[in-house]
């Protein structure tokens, strides 16, 4: 029998990786969950096999009937839908945490389920003392918290999945991605960290969350109750646009920029940018602090042929980055 996976998110960045990972597999049937079945997205992910169906995150009995018979669920929730609704940095992860809890509760309820990943990021507040709070990390951190203490029994179902900084970021995202200087002819990624802090990056995120994903389920005896983490590799600011002049041919420098300018050109986003910037020149290393709850991507049997870095996933973004 070919068991189910139900993908939130699925017309999303990640939900998206991971149902079309998992349908090219042929070893799972898909249900892709989301507000607009409709949508040309999720159309798409019908045309490729996938069920569609409608849920609300801020409706439980919602997503209790979108995952019914569901072996599998991965859960993935969008705290900047909210931030670019109006909502304050808190308020934003308040909404967020419970629509994460929601999700949590669903998949409790589901009598059929075997693996629940829950895509989620570091405590940036504990790993700094309360020194570096970042409510998108914070927030989704406390879930991991509130799972095993609230839901003891999904605890034992759940691998909980960190997932870095996203490629695609210096293509789509306007105060992530290089720009030029006129009169110069040359480039600058200008953001509130020092040239050689470092960050985790996915790759080319449009398959790696696919990827963990897969081989996460199929390794349920290494990944139940654990951690993982999706990253190719950790580079520096510097090397990022580095690495960017040498797809683009365009001369580019990095360029460390204050928080409080970083704050007044792009607002309430940029605050929150630049505190998890802050905080990851404190915290280079996502999962030291998780000890043998790690579990790394060999022990996963992901290799780097099949999980292409950040430089081939600007190749393939190429048209977008100028």
């Amino acid at each position: 029998m070919t068991k189910t996976i139900a993908v939130t998110g699925a017309t999303g960045t990640q939900g998206g990786s991971v149902a079309r990972v998992l349908l090219q597999s042929g070893n799972w049937k898909v249900r892709a969950v989301t507000r607009n079945p409709k949508g040309e997205a999720a159309q798409a992910l019908a045309a490729q096999g996938a069920e569609v169906v409608a849920a609300d995150f801020n409706d439980e009995g919602s997503l209790v009937k979108a995952f019914e018979g569901a072996h599998a669920v991965y859960a993935v929730t969008n705290f900047w839908e909210h931030l670019f609704s109006g909502k304050s940095q808190s308020e934003a992860g308040e909404i967020e945490e419970q629509q994460a809890l929601l999700l949590a509760r669903a998949a409790s309820q589901t009598k059929t389920l075997e693996h629940y990943i829950w895509s989620t990021i570091p405590p940036a507040s504990d790993l700094t003392g309360g020194r570096y709070p970042v409510p998108h990390l914070d927030h989704k951190a406390k879930i991991d918290q509130r799972i095993r203490s609230e839901l003891p029994d999904l605890a034992v179902k759940t691998t909980f999945l960190y997932v870095g900084f996203y490629s695609s970021n210096l293509a789509f995202i306007p105060n992530l991605k290089p720009f030029e200087v006129p009169g110069s002819g040359k480039y600058v990624l200008a953001l509130p960290t020092k040239p050689s802090a470092t960050i985790p990056i996915t790759g080319d995120v449009s398959v790696t969350v696919g990827l963990w994903v897969r081989q996460v389920l199929a390794n349920p005896g290494k990944t139940l109750g654990k951690y993982a983490s999706v990253h190719t590799e950790v580079i520096s600011f510097e090397k990022m646009a580095r690495d960017w002049s040498e797809v683009t041919g365009k001369p580019a420098v990095f360029a460390e920029i204050s928080v409080e300018g970083y704050e007044q050109l792009w607002g309430v986003a940029g605050r929150e940018i630049a505190d998890q910037l802050k905080f990851g020149e404190h915290v280079s290393d996502w999962h030291a602090h998780l000890g043998d709850l790690y579990v790394s991507k060999e022990e996963l049997g992901i290799s780097p042929e099949e999980a292409k870095g950040f430089k081939y996933a600007l190749e393939q973004l190429k048209a977008h980055l100028l």
